[in-house]
């Protein structure tokens, strides 16, 4: 009772704070600010709560997390972000946010530059310290809420701590750029604030103890009912073991995607056949409960047809460019309850499959896509086709590609799951029940405009062929009759000519004439020639009168004149000049 007290008080002293902060340029109002701290899980939490992310679009929150990151990048920023260890026991009610996060982070140590710190345990730890004392970061920029109250706890006390410090904050809200300034809220490291901090040190410790100590048990409470009887390090170690399984399949390697896919779809398979076995034996004997169990979680068939379209998904976010993914209908239907526990459990899965990602460096892995791991939008189209569409006799042609791929993962997730056989590639659905629930209006059709595709204009250079080389094969090249490159080329046609010395049309005033000539005779245009010639009279007056300026040049004179009518021609001539000169 008295630790929530003390985060009551500090809450409304941090509130009290906000109205006082400065709206000021970040990196030009202060000399001092060429340094500064991100907090990894304000940036976080800022960009799930933009108005433009929706849930499962993972690719549009990387795509937020780097225009935030480029712009301060562009003002010549210079910074480190931060992720906390504790700071990941605020996401255990959030199962879905967990491998986003873990994502995240692997993004953007692995296909960035920045300086991402991931090691330091705690806001209020001694390595904390020791990198505010090494790096002196004029200030840090932190969220002031939370996606529940514990978060917004953690953050309160990243504040108080960083004001202790010395460390001004700046709120992650209400953030504006422009190509040269970057605004936002800052809130001074005053006497007030360093004294707040100092007065309550020990009382400042002991709460956050409680509060990480409360947030560690809320791990066990969200893993337990999905597990079972097996803890954190039997996930771990689980998770590994998949890891290593489908690195002796594949000691080659592989791309992020495909290796998620399988290792995700064998691990959570395993673990929802070992939760329908403990469901089972723990209702031993209990009628109620056996339907119970049949009514409120699919069966163990139903959700490997689930893993199977899962599957499908990954091979089409192989094949497919962006520029088609763009124009992908959405479905508004959402996912029918019997199947949310398993895909909890599909989560959770993810978040320790990342998790041990860094322990397998030696193995090649192409890194590069995890901004772009799942997309459930599409998943949703096939399980509608499949549900809706298939029925009616609209079969889908996959392709060879396509197939193949598909094949190629199903197969490999068949290999790993040892304890029950898994079933074919084909068909895709063995079961008749729903995924998706019912709506009015399932569909909505995305713009049909289309998105341009994404590639290199083709040419050709031997300064590129000779520093380039053979890399160019591996990039995107548009074709020829891609539309962007019969733009560029129909554009170049209509390009109006001038001279190159001075900068006039490459046309005769016969030309100019006959064009003038077909324009509209209105009155309205007519007024307005006469008035932009009367501008261009009136501002010719107006300039400052100037001069001109005579260079009389020495004409060249026989040699058989004699030398004084040289001489004397020669001081009448420069007298000439130099009484011109004067004068102008």
């Amino acid at each position: 009772k008295q630790h929530t007290l003390f985060l009551e008080k500090m809450t409304q002293f941090i509130l009290r704070e906000i109205p006082k902060a400065r709206y000021s340029s970040l990196l030009n109002d202060f000399v001092e600010s060429n340094y500064f701290v991100i907090d990894g899980d304000s940036l976080l939490v800022t960009c799930l709560c933009d108005k433009s992310f929706k849930q499962g679009q993972d690719l549009h929150f990387f795509y937020l997390v780097e225009c935030y990151l480029v712009d301060l990048m562009s003002n010549g920023a210079q910074f480190a972000v931060v992720f906390f260890k504790d700071a990941e026991c605020a996401y255990f009610p959030f199962p879905e946010l967990l491998p986003l996060r873990t994502a995240l982070i692997l993004h953007l140590q692995r296909n960035t530059n920045l300086d991402v710190q991931t090691e330091i345990s705690g806001c209020l730890s001694l390595e904390w310290g020791l990198f505010l004392e090494e790096r002196h970061p004029y200030f840090l920029i932190v969220s002031d809420e939370g996606l529940n109250d514990l978060q917004t706890h953690l953050f309160n006390f990243l504040i108080i701590h960083s004001w202790g410090m010395g460390v001004h904050v700046v709120l992650s809200s209400g953030q504006e750029s422009d190509s040269l300034r970057f605004y936002a809220y800052v809130m001074q490291s005053k006497q007030r604030n360093q004294k707040f901090s100092k007065e309550n040190q020990e009382m400042i410790q002991s709460a956050y103890k409680s509060l990480i100590q409360c947030l560690e048990e809320n791990k066990m409470v969200a893993l337990t009912p999905h597990f079972g009887h097996l803890s954190w390090d039997d996930m771990v170690e689980e998770a590994c073991k998949t890891l290593s399984l489908l690195k002796q399949l594949w000691p080659q390697g592989s791309d992020i995607r495909s290796v998620l896919c399988v290792t995700l779809c064998s691990l959570s398979l395993r673990m929802y056949h070992c939760f329908l076995e403990n469901k089972k034996n723990t209702a031993s004997g209990q009628e109620t409960d056996v339907h119970q169990v049949d009514s409120n979680c699919s069966g163990l068939q139903e959700v490997e047809d689930l893993c199977r379209l899962h599957c499908l998904s990954v091979a089409l976010l192989l094949c497919f460019p962006l520029s088609q993914r763009a124009r992908t209908r959405i479905i508004t239907s959402h996912w029918i309850k019997n199947i949310h526990t398993f895909l909890k459990m599909k989560k959770w899965c993810e978040y320790f499959i990342l998790r041990n990602i860094n322990n397998f460096g030696s193995w090649n892995l192409n890194l590069n896509h995890l901004s772009d791991l799942n997309d459930e939008n599409l998943l949703k189209n096939i399980a509608f086709f499949y549900e809706i569409e298939n029925v009616q006799e609209l079969h889908m042609n996959l392709g060879d590609l396509i197939k193949k791929d598909y094949e190629h993962l199903w197969n490999s997730v068949c290999h790993l799951v040892k304890e029950f056989d898994v079933g074919k590639p084909f068909p895709l659905r063995t079961t008749t029940g729903y995924f998706l629930g019912r709506a009015l209006s399932p569909v909505r059709e995305t713009s049909l405009e289309n998105m341009p595709n994404l590639g290199f204009i083709p040419m050709t250079s031997a300064v590129i062929d000779a520093f380039v080389g053979d890399m160019l094969k591996d990039l995107p090249i548009l074709k020829s009759d891609d539309p962007v490159v019969t733009s560029l080329v129909k554009r170049k046609k209509s390009v109006v000519l001038f001279q190159w010395h001075a900068h006039k049309l490459l046309s005769d005033d016969y030309d100019r004439t006959k064009y003038n000539s077909k324009k509209s005779r209105d009155h309205h245009d007519v007024n307005l020639l006469q008035k932009d010639r009367t501008f261009q009279q009136f501002y010719g007056k107006s300039l400052e009168p100037v001069f001109r300026k005579f260079i009389v040049t020495q004409s060249a004179h026989p040699e058989e004149e004699s030398s004084g009518g040289k001489i004397s021609q020669a001081h009448g001539s420069k007298g000439e000049q130099v009484q011109m000169l004067s004068l102008s």
